[in-house]
């Protein structure tokens, strides 16, 4: 009697923790679909050709066009919103691809010090954070090939789902051509090599560099996880559009990280505590002023917020005229050749994946210059 007891016990358990997955899965799709959360970065730094079509978009830079977080565009195929361009190739869940940037398993991101949203709940009814890609970095599924999908995936939702301009919903960036005549950038083994990302709306997370060797058919998401990038040193800087910069700590996370033990960067502006009551749920940070405070300390004065704004000239939203700007490390271990570099931004505040890719060249070693 007491053997069969235990048994239903169990069974009920597993009945409840089935209940409770499928609605906190609810919930964040729920989420997903909501039409605040257009939240969209970039990568900024090496150039790419694979950010939209050209003459169309313009693709991300440190100065200029496309520099910073600065992803409005002309011509958006959105008629009431001018996002555009790179910022719009990303990955989220849609009614026909509903796992997509949703963390396969339990969350392995819980210590506040790299979390970005609802940082000192970690389990619980309250942990509405548990499913994002970024509470157990680099396992949530995306679209396509590593590159980013147009408009997120295959379905135009509300919330920042359309295409860049010229570009089919859901093609994959990888289909866009590389630059004529081969890589401009060009890497040497064992170097330390400069990356930069740019970001319009703050979901908080963090992001990864991957490299994948440009072999026709064989670029995939697979292939980038195969060669994650270490960062090299303890810092990062921001760079404003003007060309100054501003060194900062790096908050960097390898601990329950997928692959194993590869390296991710908490992205360094903090979101409000709190939100507007009219730009989503309660306390899930969708607000430009923190009346309430922020996630955790501002890298720089004002940078802080969602990023609705986006006017600097008024002291909110900061951060718009900056790139997020890194250091790597090529493996010495590395087959020379030309490789894709893959940007990959797990967000925490939303179901969303951000990718984009640059052409590479490495060398064994840098050719000499003649004199």
């Amino acid at each position: 009697w007491l053997k069969r007891c235990f048994t239903l016990v169990e069974q009920s358990i597993l009945i409840l923790e089935l209940v409770r997955d499928m609605v906190a899965v609810i919930m964040i799709l729920l989420l997903a679909f909501l039409p605040m959360c257009s939240g969209h970065g970039q990568l900024n730094y090496p150039p790419s050709t694979r950010q939209g079509i050209a003459g169309k978009t313009w693709p991300g830079a440190l100065a200029g066009q496309g520099a910073g977080g600065y992803c409005e565009q002309p011509n958006s195929e959105n008629p009431h919103n001018p996002l555009n361009g790179a910022c719009m190739l990303f990955s989220q869940p849609n009614i026909e691809q509903p796992d997509v940037s949703i963390i396969p398993g339990e969350p392995t991101n819980n210590d506040a010090k790299f979390r970005t949203h609802n940082v000192n709940v970690s389990g619980g009814p309250n942990d509405w954070t548990r499913k994002m890609p970024w509470r157990a970095p680099g396992s949530a599924p995306v679209l396509g090939s590593g590159c980013g999908v147009a408009g997120g995936g295959n379905v135009r939702n509300q919330n920042g789902g359309w295409p860049p301009t010229g570009m089919a919903l859901g093609a994959d960036a990888i289909e866009l051509p590389g630059p004529e005549g081969g890589p401009v950038t060009v890497w040497q083994v064992g170097s330390h090599v400069k990356v930069a990302w740019g970001m319009w709306a703050n979901h908080g997370g963090g992001y990864s560099y991957r490299l994948c060797k440009n072999l026709p058919g064989r670029v995939t998401e697979e292939c980038f996880q195969r060669t994650p990038l270490r960062f090299a040193g303890n810092t990062q800087w921001l760079q404003h559009i003007n060309g100054s910069k501003f060194e900062i700590p790096r908050v960097t996370l390898s601990n329950g990280t997928f692959p194993a033990g590869s390296e991710w960067a908490r992205q360094p502006v903090p979101g409000c505590k709190m939100g507007k009551p009219d730009h989503g749920p309660a306390g899930h940070g969708f607000a430009d002023v923190c009346v309430n405070g922020t996630e955790y300390p501002e890298p720089l004065p004002g940078m802080t917020g969602f990023g609705y704004t986006n006017s600097t000239a008024s002291g909110i939203d900061t951060f718009h005229d900056y790139s997020i700007v890194d250091h790597v490390i090529i493996p010495l271990t590395l087959e020379p050749g030309d490789y894709l570099l893959s940007w990959r931004w797990d967000c925490e505040q939303t179901t969303q994946i951000w990718q984009n890719c640059a052409d590479v060249r490495i060398l064994s070693s840098m050719p000499l210059v003649a004199v």
